[in-house]
């Protein structure tokens, strides 16, 4: 129906990180609609800045994500109760502090679509992991709707979480994909000069992100290709130590750490080959986004469903040899133009509207 509708959007923080720019997708599926998005971090970045005048944007706290949580928490507890259509999260605290506060009653919601962003169980353990227990335990109530990114996201939660199962509706649908939006971004100038031949890899420098792996592949295959060079695009905390390997390897003039960069689809495009690296994630948004723009895309097997995708070069996950046959595999080659049909069917499939529309026929 043509009527508005009020949504809330609740995020950690302004990050782009896979959940943020999931959530951003929807965000932009609904504009013209009432749209409210709190954010329970203040973090510096201007992702966000697009929706300024599409949408309210509420900041909560400026220190740390828990004091966020708790203000946030604490001002809703105490102020009139809320009524939305929609409610959108897509982190596991977040999602457990929306659905303690629409049990109490302070937010009513038609529809509360969470998300998971990540397989809890696979990557957490210790402390780490006992807290985020608690969050299911607590939290995870008056969903209408638990999506899961893939099969193995959803298997591991009812293993460890069966009785998640009585309460909401748990469902596997894959991650969207924005392909309007992209062409937007891609047209975008790229402020760089991009070297003749390059790998490209692209996401935080974190230890999941596989990097220390991919730069001791492409430290032996850069023998054979020796006009090869390597260009990482992201931040992060790994930064010093992913320099001194790379010192270490004597390929400084070779690997270029060029943070965090706003229009990735330019390098996407014109490298010969993009790379997943990583050793685990929920689901690598980013590779959907490197097959849009390249017919030559390798990835580790670090998510649910990614030896299912078509045309990708898949190999194991923490793996330095197997990555290192992959490349070589990517780079020799040449008849990749078929992959082009193939991953347009398949990222047509994956068409934020089709997620849409997933997800009303599941509430």
């Amino acid at each position: 129906s043509m009527t508005t509708k009020k949504i809330l959007f609740v995020l950690l923080n302004k990050t782009s990180g896979g959940a943020e720019q999931y959530l951003k997708m929807v965000a932009n599926y609904f504009i013209g609609n009432e749209i409210s998005i709190v954010f329970l971090f203040d973090s510096k970045t201007n992702f966000w800045t697009s929706f300024e005048r599409h949408s309210k944007q509420i900041e909560i706290s400026d220190r740390n994500e828990m004091s966020g949580i708790l203000k946030f928490a604490f001002k809703t507890l105490f102020s009139k109760s809320k009524q939305y259509d929609y409610i959108f999260t897509s982190h596991v605290f977040v999602n457990a502090l929306l659905g303690f506060l629409v049990s109490t009653g302070k937010i009513k919601t038609k529809y509360f679509v969470a998300r998971e962003s990540t397989s809890v169980y696979l990557r957490f353990s210790g402390l780490k992991l006992f807290i985020y227990k608690i969050a299911y335990k607590f939290g995870y109530k008056k969903m209408d709707l638990l999506i899961c990114q893939t099969k193995l996201m959803k298997n591991q939660l009812l293993k460890h979480f069966p009785s998640i199962i009585k309460r909401t509706n748990v469902k596997v649908i894959p991650n969207p994909i924005d392909l309007h939006q992209i062409d937007i971004i891609s047209k975008l100038n790229v402020d760089k000069e991009l070297p003749y031949q390059y790998i490209v890899s692209a996401g935080r420098l974190i230890k999941e992100k596989g990097y220390d792996i991919l730069i001791k592949s492409f430290a032996t295959i850069k023998k054979e290709h020796p006009n090869l060079k390597l260009v990482i695009l992201g931040e992060g905390v790994l930064r010093n130590d992913l320099e001194e390997l790379i010192s270490e390897l004597e390929l400084e003039a070779d690997i270029m750490l060029l943070g965090f960069v706003e229009n990735v689809f330019q390098y996407f495009e014109k490298a010969r080959l993009c790379v997943v690296s990583s050793r685990i994630e929920g689901f690598p948004n980013v590779l959907l986004q490197m097959m849009s723009q390249n017919s030559n895309v390798v990835s580790t097997n670090c998510a649910g469903g990614i030896d299912q995708i078509p045309g990708l070069i898949v190999c194991e996950s923490n793996d330095i040899k197997s990555l290192e046959s992959a490349l070589n595999q990517g780079l020799n080659d040449s008849n990749n133009e078929m992959n082009r049909e193939i991953f347009n069917k398949y990222l047509n499939n994956r068409s934020i509207t089709n997620f849409i529309k997933t997800v009303n026929t599941e509430l």
